[in-house]
């Protein structure tokens, strides 16, 4: 398999390789054609892979079962991808709004903005009222 093609594509071209291979008097397994397609998937399916070894019996597995699981796999993985790359956007975008933010208050100067001290009324030191 390609790393950019898709399941369904490379399924597709192994099936009808196969059925040539039968057309020309090939006698061919299930379960020959099932362990050699996942054994040629790409690393991002490695996970899939390990899965589906572990949790069927691969003389039993046919070819439909294997594809139809696949192919539900990507699209979990392309949502999940999708979702990222909104997230992504979203990041942005708000990056953006904070630099917008930022530029406001840009001719304030140093210190605690437009007002003075920290809201003690007006005296100069701390006791200077209790004489």
């Amino acid at each position: 398999m390609k790393s950019n093609e898709s399941v369904q594509t490379y399924l597709s071209r192994v099936s009808s390789l196969v059925n040539q291979m039968k057309s020309y008097g090939e006698n061919i397994s299930e379960e020959t054609v099932v362990a050699k397609v996942l054994r040629s998937l790409t690393p991002k399916f490695e996970h899939i892979v390990v899965a589906i070894e572990e949790s069927h019996d691969l003389s039993d597995y046919t070819f439909d079962e294997l594809m139809s699981s696949l192919q539900a796999h990507e699209e979990r993985l392309l949502r999940s991808h999708e979702k990222n790359k909104e997230k992504a956007f979203q990041v942005k975008g708000e990056s953006i709004h904070q630099k917008d933010k930022l530029e406001n208050f840009a001719n304030r100067g140093r210190g605690r903005g437009s007002f003075r001290g920290r809201g003690r009324g007006r005296g100069q030191g701390r006791n200077r009222d209790r004489g």
